[in-house]
């Protein structure tokens, strides 16, 4: 049997975030901020893929958690051994040495660590207090901790064109418009209408033909290394190719053959391609040189 104190914590534990809200209502950073909704644990995983996957993985044991509370079959015996019992990756929480306070993956922010929970910075964290620890794990890396450079990016931005005037758009489609199309995709008809060939080729050169079959057949990432090698960026701008300013230019590289490597000027989209004997030569060289760092090529 579980004593009677063991139990009361057991049933309240999944209070303590909600009345630790409640108590700071009044609190500056418990203010709605601008972006409220628009980052989630997901977005904390893309950028620090290790706080965010351990972050992930106890929200998993605090579901868990509330899926027991909730299971009326269940005494209250039952419940405290079964949320007792839970661990992350074969470890209790008790045992994983965290405490409400937040270490930086960094040097460059300028702090060792932060008490995420004002005054407390140096309670464990257990299986009892664990949403409360995620729910402020979160509240400073995604309110508190970058409230002033956010605040910032909003002023910065406004400045350019007014936040409020982008209602008018879907988050795709200012996604699109800020970074261009991060799936390029062009069809031969594309190719051919707003790419232009140069200096040795022309839209009817067997060279040339090679190089858009090439193009069309493909994938995504090797596309986005393509347009990288070729323009200096792996993304179109809205409307694709036909929006891509200067044109790109593909001209026959003379002296070289089924040895030499494309080349080109970035700047101007400047394509110099070797009339290579083969689309599968084509193809070959092409992506080698796609995958080349650096400037040994330009």
């Amino acid at each position: 049997m579980y004593s009677p104190e063991l139990l009361e914590d057991v049933m309240t534990s999944s209070l303590l975030s909600v009345v630790s809200e409640e108590s700071e209502e009044q609190s500056t950073y418990r203010d709605v901020p601008w972006w409220q909704g628009l980052l989630e644990l997901e977005d904390l995983e893309l950028v620090d893929p290790g706080r965010g996957g351990v972050l992930t993985k106890l929200q998993g044991l605090v579901t868990k958690k509330s899926q027991i509370m909730s299971d009326e079959a269940l005494d209250d015996d039952t419940k405290a051994e079964m949320i007792n019992s839970l661990e992350l990756d074969g470890c209790p929480v008790e045992d994983l040495g965290l405490t409400f306070q937040y270490s930086p993956s960094s040097a460059v922010y300028g702090y060792q660590t932060v008490d995420i929970k004002p005054g407390c910075g140096e309670e464990a964290v257990t299986i009892h207090n664990l949403e409360e620890y995620i729910d402020r794990s979160l509240d400073w890396v995604f309110v508190r901790g970058v409230r002033q450079q956010l605040d910032a990016l909003r002023q910065g931005f406004n400045t350019v064109f007014p936040l409020d005037k982008l209602g008018a758009f879907t988050p795709n489609e200012v996604r699109t418009m800020l970074c261009g199309d991060q799936d390029p995709v062009f069809t031969r008809e594309e190719i051919m209408k707003y790419t232009e060939p140069k200096l040795g080729y022309s839209k009817e050169s067997p060279g040339f033909l090679r190089f858009v079959n090439v193009l069309v057949e493909m994938t995504g990432s090797e596309r986005k290394a393509f347009l990288q090698f070729t323009t200096g960026c792996s993304s179109l701008p809205p409307g694709g190719l036909a929006n891509l300013h200067p044109r790109l230019t593909v001209v026959r590289k003379i002296d070289a053959g089924d040895g030499s490597f494309p080349s080109v000027n970035t700047c101007v989209h400047y394509l110099k391609l070797p009339d290579y004997s083969s689309e599968e030569v084509l193809r070959e060289r092409l992506l080698a040189a796609t995958n080349e760092k650096g400037f040994h090529l330009n």
